[in-house]
């Protein structure tokens, strides 16, 4: 067991909620505020139009459970910047047609098949990172892994792979400011050009079948198949890198859990869904009410905007004793880092299949071991969260290797 080194003690701040979402600099700025909300149980903030914040594990799992009451279909983003993302900004039956677009290509089976590619791409990009001693993590392995996965799954070109970080960071700087649409244009044309190319060339990937896709009985329009693109290419690398950062993070912090992990390699799945749980590589999401709604001793009015916080729910001693720390035996595969019922993440087993293989190529090498201060920062447009930049080198480096990469 570790307690995670990013968690700094309970603050004692209560009353109003001073929680801004968009504002959070520094990890501890983060942890802090989900312990404050819970707390309060529910909270009000008058910041971005007024919302309500969920943040207890009971209250958020039994919100996503209910997308009914909380519906999606007023965005996921608070404050809500226009534009839909699909599926994740659509209640039933549209969510429903959308998400099997995801789910289609994302089967148990589909994913069995892609082993051996996973399995080639994460040992050659653990052992190049060896090799060189080390370096950033996330410019080395955690960002290149998923961004390699989404060229095999979906079918984008490398010429588009290689901006997708760049572009995806640029449109949350510009999310508070601007239209989601707006501040996507980028992304939008580049997908648009692959849109283009598959259509010309046809080859043999999975978005030339998403060409020829229905919804509903009719065929998918264009402007749904862009935006069902981008919620691949920005999901499909965003979620993963923060995890994979997270592992790494965790593992090479505590060298008596790296240890146990290298003795029993059966702890494996364990130490993922802990880190996910710990981590929560995706951190809040929004939903509007359909109806008043009690949660303990409040009345959320209809129509109210109220962010769900995941990350905050998953670290809720009341569901997960000592929440703070990670436990290889706790079993915590109910922790809802990828989200709950209807909207839960179709992505997740392949997920849980790239961090798996990462960890077990990882504890087959020479100790991972800090090589300098992890750069956490804040919340990326509001939701995500992981490090930007995470110095690791190998027991086996010569001094000094790996810091300078």
């Amino acid at each position: 067991m570790t307690t995670d080194s990013t968690a700094p003690p309970r603050s004692t701040t209560s009353g109003r909620c001073p929680f801004d979402h968009h504002a959070v600099q520094t990890a501890e700025e983060v942890w802090a505020s989900y312990a404050d909300l819970r707390e309060e149980r529910v909270s009000r903030s008058e910041l971005h139009g007024g919302f309500y914040v969920l943040s207890r594990y009971t209250d958020v799992r039994t919100a996503l459970r209910d997308p009914r009451t909380f519906s999606s279909a007023a965005g996921v983003r608070i404050p809500d910047s226009g534009g839909r993302s699909i599926p994740i900004d659509f209640d039933p039956p549209a969510h429903t047609g959308y998400r099997a677009l995801y789910a289609s290509r994302l089967t148990a089976a589909s994913v069995q098949a892609m082993a051996p590619f996973l399995s080639e791409l994460v040992n050659g990009l653990v052992d190049a990172f060896h090799r060189a001693g080390g370096g950033d993590f996330v410019s080395g392995v955690a960002l290149p892994m998923p961004l390699a996965v989404l060229e095999e799954v979906v079918g984008f070109s490398p010429t588009t792979i290689s901006q997708l970080r760049r572009l995806t960071e640029e449109s949350w700087r510009q999310i508070t400011e601007h239209s989601l649409d707006e501040a996507r244009a980028a992304l939008r044309q580049v997908i648009r050009a692959e849109i283009a190319r598959h259509r010309s060339e046809r080859p043999d990937t999975y978005l030339t079948t998403l060409l020829d896709a229905s919804i509903e009985g009719r065929p998918i329009t264009d402007d749904e198949l862009e935006r069902a693109l981008l919620t691949f290419a920005i999901a499909g690398h965003e979620t993963t890198t923060n995890a994979a950062g997270w592992l790494a993070h965790l593992l090479a912090s505590d060298q008596g859990q790296q240890a146990a992990l290298r003795q029993d390699p059966s702890l494996i799945p364990g130490f993922v869904e802990e880190i996910l749980r710990v981590g929560t590589p995706a951190q809040l999401f929004a939903r509007q009410t359909t109806r008043d709604v009690e949660v303990g001793d409040t009345v959320i009015p209809a129509g109210s905007r109220v962010l769900l916080a995941l990350a905050a729910a998953n670290r809720d001693d009341a569901q997960f004793p000592h929440a703070d720390v990670i436990d290889l035996e706790r079993g915590s595969r109910g922790h809802l880092a990828f989200g709950f019922g209807i909207h839960q993440c179709p992505g997740s087993l392949l997920a849980r299949t790239e961090l798996r293989l990462l960890l077990a190529r990882l504890i087959e090498l020479p100790a991972l071991v800090p090589a300098g201060p992890a750069d956490f920062g804040g919340l990326v447009g509001g939701i995500h969260h992981g490090p930007r930049s995470l110095p690791l080198a190998f027991a086996d480096a010569p001094t000094g290797a790996g810091g300078d990469r």
